[in-house]
């Protein structure tokens, strides 16, 4: 569950707070999406909070890349099916999108991203042969006004 109080994180062998589709298995800090949509399904819990303020969606994320032959990726980020952000990773980054905090739901919220970009590090010249395209570090809510 989320909460404007905490982040989710991402350890190996634990299972996480939230639940992910079209994800790998969590590695150490992290998790990386296995095609061109993946999901984050979430309760969220207001805290006694009113509704109708701002709060921004907070991503730590990265991309797989190659240097000089595969520089990022693109994320359309989505919140209950409402498009909420965009960004081009190139490197690790917090990716901050704001959003009404009526378009919460107490349980039952599905952040999707779109990474059409998604790639095969095996055809860069890579041992992985998993298709990769968000790395996830962590996940977090903060109200801001």
């Amino acid at each position: 569950m989320l909460t404007f109080d905490n982040s989710v994180t991402f350890l190996k062998g634990k299972e996480p707070e939230i639940g992910l589709r079209n994800f790998w298995e969590p590695e150490n800090g992290f998790v990386w999406s296995t095609g061109k949509w993946c999901e984050v399904h979430f309760a969220f819990d207001r805290g006694g909070k009113a509704a109708g303020a701002a709060a921004d969606l907070i991503l730590d994320i990265d991309a797989f890349k190659v240097p000089e032959k595969f520089d990022g990726q693109n994320f359309m980020i989505y919140l209950n099916g409402l498009r909420i952000g965009s960004h081009f990773c190139v490197r690790r980054t917090p990716v901050i999108a704001s959003f009404e905090t009526d378009l919460l739901n107490s349980a039952d919220n599905i952040l999707t991203i779109d990474t059409p970009d998604v790639a095969l590090p095996k055809e860069h010249g890579l041992q992985d042969s998993r298709l990769l395209g968000l790395q996830l570090f962590s996940v977090q809510i903060r109200k801001t006004t």
